[in-house]
């Protein structure tokens, strides 16, 4: 993940579709100084449609993006930490390898969204449809994830949180979920149930990683 992100317009790739959206992006990245230390009010993109933008590798800090539509839309490598993205429609964007460290993403839609290598340390998805979402290689430490749909989903290679980090999968919907390979600590009770509930917790939750290729995923109380 490159720390050098884009703030000026020679580095959008391209604009999105509707006008009001480039306008608001426009605006935001003409007032960005040259200084990143420098903090100014983040992208004012509550409700705007980025349908068509490839905002790659942008300097989006604490973005406001609730019930914005992100369908589709580039953000590979982009800065959105702290962002929020409540009930945001992210079907299939394109984040991989961007930083989401603290946003809130309760609610949102990001089915078949791709967060291979992404930083979701510390965020919050709450309730979010993740369903067929690429996470791999995702850093999940401490994220609160209580409620989201994870069916489906490839979280091979991914990190859960640490001892005190804890990765939060309360209600987590994991069936059908890839999971080889992950690493860390989680919090249950999942939810396994292909066609109803069916939760797991303790060492059921921790056999049941284990029989998917996670043995090194530890479940805590």
């Amino acid at each position: 993940m490159s720390e050098n992100f884009g703030r000026t317009r020679g580095d959008v790739g391209s604009f999105p579709h509707d006008a009001t959206a480039k306008q608001a992006l426009e605006t935001y990245l003409d007032a960005l100084p040259d200084d990143p230390q420098i903090v100014l009010p983040p992208l004012a993109g509550n409700g705007l449609d980025f349908s068509g933008a490839d905002l790659s590798g942008l300097d989006l800090l604490g973005a406001y993006l609730d019930e914005a539509i992100l369908d589709d839309v580039k953000l590979r490598d982009a800065n959105l930490g702290g962002a929020s993205l409540v009930g945001a429609r992210m079907r299939g964007a394109d984040l991989s390898g961007a930083s989401l460290r603290k946003a809130q993403g309760r609610a949102s839609d990001a089915q078949k969204a791709l967060l291979a290598d992404a930083d979701l340390r510390s965020c919050e998805f709450e309730d979010a449809d993740l369903q067929n979402s690429d996470l791999r290689r995702a850093k999940l430490g401490n994220a609160w994830l209580a409620g989201a749909d994870l069916r489906g989903a490839d979280l091979q290679a991914c990190a859960f949180g640490g001892p005190t980090t804890s990765t939060a999968l309360c209600e987590v919907r994991m069936a059908g979920s890839r999971l080889a390979r992950a690493t860390g600590h989680v919090r249950g009770p999942v939810d396994v149930g292909a066609t109803s509930p069916h939760l797991l917790d303790g060492d059921d939750l921790q056999r049941w990683f284990a029989d998917h290729g996670a043995p090194e995923v530890e479940v805590h109380n």
